[in-house]
């Protein structure tokens, strides 16, 4: 995985873990979340959907502690728990576009409409994008990448979960390796 594992080790050695936002937590995002609670040097901190115990369900599907997941109900309740090293659950897919520690966000929730305004929020904050959405690249994919570019960040999809960190990795990596 052009040593990935080794800077991703690297990277949580110094603490700088890479913060992951995911807006939806259906099957694609609750993956997401498993796989990432796994891993080394990357962590998915925030966790959005319209159904808060959706958001909650995946990290405890991944065997996340309950003492170590917030319910967020504002984005400073949400930038504290992160700063805290806890775990954010919220409603608010506004939260995940926004938050301080967050360096990219994956859309996995199969709604156009909504994948725009998620991707269009976090390059304009400055995160990167990782579209698992194939419905809202399929409309304005090409837009999204012309947006990251003047952004100065990276937008990209990928056609499953498990290509997703490889993804984050290399936008993250790009910047610090």
């Amino acid at each position: 995985m052009l040593n990935m594992d080794k800077k991703l080790l690297k990277r949580e050695e110094e603490g700088k873990v890479i913060r992951v936002g995911i807006v939806g937590a259906g099957q694609m995002g609750r993956g997401m979340v498993t796989q990432m609670v796994l891993m080394k040097g990357i962590t998915p901190a925030i966790v959005s959907d319209i159904k808060i115990e959706n958001a909650v369900h995946a990290f405890k599907y991944a065997e996340v502690p309950d003492e170590e997941i917030v319910e967020a109900k504002t984005l400073e309740e949400a930038n504290a728990a992160m700063e805290a090293g806890k775990y954010v659950a919220c409603e608010d897919a506004n939260f995940v576009s926004q938050a301080n520690l967050v360096e990219c966000v994956i859309d996995a929730t199969g709604v156009p409409d909504v994948g725009a305004k998620v991707a269009t929020d976090a390059m304009r904050n400055k995160k990167h994008v990782v579209m698992l959405n194939v419905e809202t690249d399929v409309v304005i994919g090409p837009y999204l990448k012309k947006l990251a570019e003047e952004e100065g960040v990276i937008y990209t999809g990928s056609d499953g979960d498990e290509r997703v960190q490889l993804c984050i990795c290399i936008a993250s990596l790009k910047q610090w390796a």
